[in-house]
């Protein structure tokens, strides 16, 4: 707890919080302005409608704003000789550990806000039935699941470079192949870590090319696709984590 509470102060002046505001003004500016140019008929599906379009959106600001909050998390570590001060206080597999910790805790408020956000605004717009709230909740946390494996990813680029470019540019790359990944097939998905936000998408899209009309619909993840969820994010984490050990300082 002690390390946690540290990485906490140290990151007191590194703009967490604007990063956050502009993630989640982001993300609200975009599918406020998609919901302007829909029409009555559109909104018949208004719930199933924000989920689609929720996980696009994830999937094209969540990977670089990720690797940004990595990225002010871990710079800090590059100057001067403060990974040799911290190892002197704590093994470097926990102070790892008190990092992968704050990126858990600031996501897990990141996303929750941004949701209860988008649920008042399918209220404002007078979405047909009721708010579903349990979908909501499995969302947030599908959401924050895939943003904690690329978290790990990201955290691990960042102690490993110097020079935070290499983790942001990867960032970059994987908010282009995650929106990009959502016109693969499954099985080309799940070989594309980014494309998971996609993937668990609890709503998902079907359009018929004769009657040009698009159709929601609901559909949990596949068991597979959790499994290999699992998977990437625990490759990432012993990676990263073994590197970070193993590294001079």
């Amino acid at each position: 707890m002690k390390l946690l509470g540290l990485e906490f102060f140290k990151c007191r002046r590194r703009k967490v919080v604007l990063v956050c505001a502009t993630v989640l003004g982001t993300e609200l500016a975009w599918f406020g302005a998609y919901l302007t140019r829909q029409d009555a008929s559109d909104l018949v599906q208004g719930w199933m409608l924000l989920f689609y379009n929720l996980a696009m959106i994830d999937a094209i600001i969540l990977p670089i704003s990720v690797a940004t909050l990595a990225s002010r998390n871990c710079e800090l570590e590059h100057k001067g000789a403060t990974l040799k001060l911290l190892e002197t206080m704590a093994p470097p597999g926990r102070l790892y550990l008190a990092k992968l910790s704050w990126g858990a805790l600031v996501l897990a408020v990141l996303l929750t806000v941004r949701s209860v956000l988008f649920l008042a605004m399918g209220v404002a717009a007078e979405f047909d039935g009721a708010v579903p709230l349990g979908r909501s909740v499995m969302s947030t946390l599908l959401s924050w699941a895939v943003s904690m494996m690329i978290y790990a990813l990201q955290q691990g680029l960042s102690l490993r470079f110097a020079n935070q470019a290499a983790a942001l540019v990867c960032g970059i790359f994987g908010s282009f192949i995650g929106i990009m990944s959502m016109l693969f097939p499954p099985a080309l998905v799940r070989c594309v870590p980014w494309g998971y936000y996609g993937l668990m998408a609890l709503a998902r899209m079907e359009w018929d090319p004769d009657t040009r009309f698009t159709q929601f619909f609901w559909q949990w993840p596949q068991p597979l696709d959790l499994v290999l969820l699992a998977l990437w994010a625990a490759l990432f984490f012993i990676v990263g984590r073994t590197l970070f050990v193993r590294k001079e300082v």
